[in-house]
């Protein structure tokens, strides 16, 4: 019976290949990640949106109470502010204010609402974003 003798891949070409097998997987995983990821940044205009108050003026009329919202966009994209509320210490909503403003980055809107108040009680101003985006802000009534 004859001897056959079988040789193997070298190790230094099985560690090339190995190597070459390792980068490419970790290139695929890479373009996939990334892909993944701008797709969801692009699909969640949220993510840019960032609003604050800064200010709240409070002034009795006749009764009644003009509370005035300085709403600062301090995010990269235009907002629009789709609600506005105001609510007691326990917070309930004791009334809304006007929807559908739009505010520029960097821009200030006001915010008009007209509310009863209760002198020396705190109050909470809520405003929120057409995309949820949400800024409160505490004050007392004079």
């Amino acid at each position: 019976m004859k001897r056959v003798e079988r040789k193997g891949v070298s190790p230094i070409v099985a560690v090339a290949i190995l190597v070459l097998i390792a980068v490419a997987a970790g290139v695929l995983l890479w373009l996939w990640v990334s892909g993944f990821t701008s797709a969801a940044t692009a699909q969640q205009p949220a993510l840019y949106e960032r609003i604050k108050i800064e200010g709240v003026t409070a002034n009795k009329t006749d009764g009644t109470w003009d509370v005035k919202a300085y709403v600062r966009n301090v995010g990269s994209v235009a907002v629009t502010i789709n609600a506005t509320y105001v609510l007691d210490a326990n917070g309930v909503v004791i009334a809304h204010g006007p929807a559908n403003m739009p505010i520029d980055p960097g821009k200030v809107g006001r915010v008009d609402i007209t509310v009863t108040l209760t002198s020396g009680r705190p109050y909470i101003v809520k405003v929120a974003t057409k995309n949820g985006v949400e800024a409160s802000y505490i004050f007392v009534a004079p």
